[in-house]
């Protein structure tokens, strides 16, 4: 049990250096995101509405904003290669299952990490595609292989939705899974109804330029951010898990050093008797 509990521990430690070090790729990508849908909202505001604040006729509408009829769905699941994590992967298999058995017809399947693709596959379902063992240095390659794929999928009318089933990063100490549509976008939010735009953009080259590339690379960014909290969320799942482990070790073997004591004690009292009762018969 001591040698269990050394485990569990130093994975605990191994886990929290890990969490720390996603969490600082995590926050560091952040801000480009933000100020990439920052950017969208106003060009997009500014492509509704006149200098006078009047909405006129959009100009320019890109592919990943057009509602289609959803005929056909794409889901991405993304759980851990390892486990020992809880129920980190056991609650985002169940929740794409559930998904996949409401929906009709049956979504095209993008598995992400060991566990999921296993246990989907062992249910069997069908995977286009898979990525496991994504090391620190592949993370970038993955998420422009993913993020391409899904592209290429929406915008050939392979699917006309895209989901993603994975935890959200709520806070330094929380996460929760989650069912998102990532596909078509939603219109970044505009400034409230009957103001004006801070400023009106001059377009160099055509918004339609400006837009084919700006859409995109807000969109693999927004893959890259769902994949950065799903790691964070599972080394926080796996450090939180092996604590719990250590604890529960701790305890049983401070209730085993109990009971071992009291057996001596009774062993010890036991023979203190004997001895003494042998030393009153010789007496007698």
């Amino acid at each position: 049990m001591e040698n269990t509990k050394k485990i569990t521990r130093a994975m605990e430690m191994v886990s929290a250096a890990k969490l720390k070090r996603y969490q600082n790729i995590m926050t560091k990508a952040m801000p480009f995101t933000q100020e990439l849908e920052a950017m969208l909202s106003r060009l997009t505001e500014d492509q509704t509405q006149d200098q006078s604040g009047e909405t006129a006729k959009e100009q320019f509408t890109h592919p990943f904003f057009i509602e289609r009829e959803e005929k056909k769905s794409l889901l991405v699941v993304i759980a851990s290669d390892t486990g020992l994590c809880g129920s980190y992967n056991s609650d985002i298999i169940e929740q794409a299952r559930d998904y996949l058995v409401k929906s009709e017809p049956a979504p095209m399947l993008v598995g992400i990490g060991k566990f999921a693709i296993r246990a989907l596959q062992r249910d069997g379902y069908d995977f286009q595609a898979t990525y496991s063992d994504v090391k620190t240095d592949q993370i970038e390659e993955t998420i422009k292989a993913l993020t391409g794929r899904l592209q290429e999928a929406y915008l050939s009318g392979q699917v006309d939705a895209v989901y993603v089933i994975y935890s959200h990063f709520l806070s330094m100490t929380s996460f929760a899974n989650t069912l998102e549509k990532i596909l078509p976008l939603k219109k970044p939010e505009q400034s409230e109804s009957g103001s004006q735009p801070s400023a009106s953009y001059i377009y160099e080259p055509s918004p339609e330029t400006i837009f084919e590339k700006l859409i995109p690379a807000f969109f693999e960014a927004k893959i890259r951010m769902i994949f950065l909290e799903s790691y964070v969320s599972e080394h926080m799942a796996r450090m939180n898990a092996m604590h719990q482990a250590t604890k529960n070790a701790k305890e049983m073997i401070d209730s085993l050093v109990l009971v071992r004591n009291k057996l001596r004690q009774a062993i010890i009292t036991k023979e203190i008797i004997e001895i003494v009762s042998g030393s009153r018969a010789q007496k007698h």
